[in-house]
């Protein structure tokens, strides 16, 4: 669903401006971070949602971090040799830790300050309280 809607609204318009810019072989730099941006402040907005506290932008500068690391990856990949790459396994690895390190450095912080995980926690209590009152047994 967010691929469909950040596509055609952010990650397009921003590469047809890009390739007249700095070239079709890395216009797509400039759009993948743009849409790493939108979506953080998208994030960003969510977050407000949920926890009623002012933005402190660390759910955007995470987006940001890895709109950039995104990019970094697709120009490795156009310049580094294809049998000169890390094997799958390694960089896959290496990407699910970075995603786990930036995670809590920076996604989950506003969430556990603020008590978000403890309000759906009891929420979840609330909703299982009331689907045992609805069953027979």
């Amino acid at each position: 669903m967010v691929t469909s809607i950040l596509r055609p609204t952010v990650y397009y318009p921003i590469r047809r401006i890009s390739t007249r810019l700095v070239g079709s072989r890395w216009a797509s730099l400039p759009a993948i971070i743009a849409v790493f941006v939108v979506s953080g402040l998208m994030h960003e907005l969510i977050y407000y949602y949920l926890t009623r506290v002012a933005p402190t932008w660390e759910v955007t500068w995470f987006f940001i971090l890895h709109g950039v690391a995104v990019a970094a990856e697709v120009v490795v990949k156009k310049v580094v040799p294809e049998k000169m790459r890390l094997h799958p396994v390694v960089s896959g690895a290496s990407a699910l830790g970075f995603v786990a390190v930036t995670a809590v450095w920076l996604f989950f912080p506003q969430l556990l300050r603020n008590g978000v995980d403890e309000k759906t926690i009891g929420e979840y209590c609330k909703l299982m309280d009331i689907l045992k009152g609805l069953l027979p047994f």
